[in-house]
């Protein structure tokens, strides 16, 4: 007798600028998944993986160009702050990583009837790197990565994402000035229609309420996608 292949999980990813509060929604959701008595997984990108790391180390300005000016000193060059990446190389390993995450954490546990809940996904190489590059090759390079069954948009205003980063304070990472986070968000909003028009699940959410408000209208979100699940 042939035993029936386990139902395939739901693969949910989490958008949104910085300080829209990812984090934050995506741990809920995988709790809320857990609570409703779905086998959940949580997870990130850049992910936990070796090109993963070397993203992160770039976006916390710890890995990029060595500043050169052929009248400083070899100690001046050493001491100066590095110049970053530009966004077609971020591009590329965002790509890589992407790839490494589905094959060895998503797609495993999407075929073993594991919800997977993901803090970023295609949709951020598109509205980040397309501030440097052309969106037609970054959609080239994404092509191999599957779409979630749910893409769920936290949208924030930028002052209020900048705010929250004060409060927050520490390191100013790459893309987190404000002048950034707009053009950032504005890409989202034109690349969500654009989904939408395509067929896919996509849903803004406003994530300017507090954490208890903005789960609620997650978990709705996903309720909705896939109705009866839950």
């Amino acid at each position: 007798m042939d035993i029936p292949a386990a139902q395939p999980g739901y693969f949910v990813a989490l958008e949104g600028t910085d300080g829209s509060g990812l984090t934050t929604q995506a741990a809920r959701l995988r709790d809320r998944l857990r609570a409703a008595g779905r086998a959940a997984y949580g997870t990130k990108e850049p992910s936990e993986g070796p090109v993963g790391a070397t993203i992160r180390l770039a976006l916390a300005h710890r890995l990029g160009y060595p500043a050169y000016t052929e009248h400083r000193s070899g100690a001046d060059t050493a001491s100066a702050p590095l110049e970053p990446l530009a966004d077609d190389l971020l591009a590329l390993l965002y790509a890589a990583d992407r790839l490494d995450h589905v094959r060895h954490d998503i797609a495993p546990r999407l075929a073993r009837g594991i919800d997977v809940v993901c803090d970023r996904y295609r949709l951020s190489s598109l509205a980040y790197q397309a501030l440097g590059a052309d969106e037609a090759w970054l959609r080239a390079l994404n092509s191999k990565a599957p779409p979630p069954d749910l893409t769920i948009f936290l949208d924030v205003p930028p002052e209020v994402c900048q705010a929250r980063m004060a409060v927050r304070g520490g390191l100013v990472e790459l893309y987190e000035q404000e002048h950034k986070i707009a053009r950032i968000r504005a890409n989202y909003l034109r690349l969500i229609a654009a989904a939408q028009a395509a067929g896919e699940r996509v849903v803004a959410v406003d994530g300017q309420g507090d954490p208890d408000t903005v789960a609620a209208a997650v978990w709705a979100a996903c309720q909705a996608g896939r109705s009866g699940l839950y």
